[in-house]
């Protein structure tokens, strides 16, 4: 990691470098990208997937300036709980708080909301029925998007498949096994297991 620290150091002259995912706690493997958000002085806004040292880099560059005006905080949600290494007059703890402050304070889907979005799984079943390609992207797709929808029923903030799954194993095993299931046998009573799941848990709120 400190071949990678010490390029992109000579590379966008940085004010600072929070690193998250994998490399920031402990998880990477082999096949792990370096996931970091740098700020910059002077360099523009880029995103650099270069590899260094054999290590795959996703590593998103912004100049300081971006920050001064208004931004997107869900665009750093990533950062959340990311490692400073590099902080000059902590512009990127200033970053950091501000991000998980945003978190913090952000409204919950409605009831509405959430029997709308339960809904739509139970639509995109049916259509899965039909057995034909389009069917078998709509399998796909309710498959990736009823884990975030799972999140805002138990009104937990969705953090990407990886700390997600970490959670929900923990927190909810009976969730992540019906989950699990659906996604490694891929078949029609699976996915129908889990979306009743999804229904029963949303008729209890």
């Amino acid at each position: 990691m400190e071949q990678i620290i010490e390029y992109i150091k000579q590379n966008y002259n940085p004010i600072s470098i929070i690193i998250y995912g994998s490399y920031a706690d402990g998880t990477n493997n082999l096949n792990s990208d370096f996931d970091s958000l740098v700020i910059s002085y002077d360099h523009e806004q880029f995103h650099d997937i270069s590899f260094v040292n054999g290590i795959q880099l996703d590593v998103f560059v912004y100049p300081v300036s971006y920050f001064d005006g208004e931004f997107d905080c869900d665009d750093f949600v990533q950062i959340f709980d990311g490692k400073i290494i590099v902080d000059i007059n902590e512009r990127g703890k200033a970053l950091q708080m501000k991000v998980i402050s945003h978190m913090q304070n952000r409204p919950q889907k409605s009831k509405a909301e959430i029997d709308a979005s339960v809904g739509w799984c139970s639509k995109m079943f049916e259509r899965v029925k039909r057995n034909d390609v389009e069917g078998m992207f709509r399998w796909h797709w309710v498959l990736i998007d009823s884990l975030e929808i799972f999140c805002d029923l138990m009104q937990h903030p969705y953090f990407g498949p990886k700390k997600t799954l970490k959670w929900m194993e923990k927190n909810h095993p009976i969730a992540f096994a019906h989950y699990k299931t659906a996604l490694e046998d891929f078949s029609v009573d699976s996915l129908e297991s889990w979306i009743a799941y999804i229904k029963n848990a949303n008729a209890t709120f």
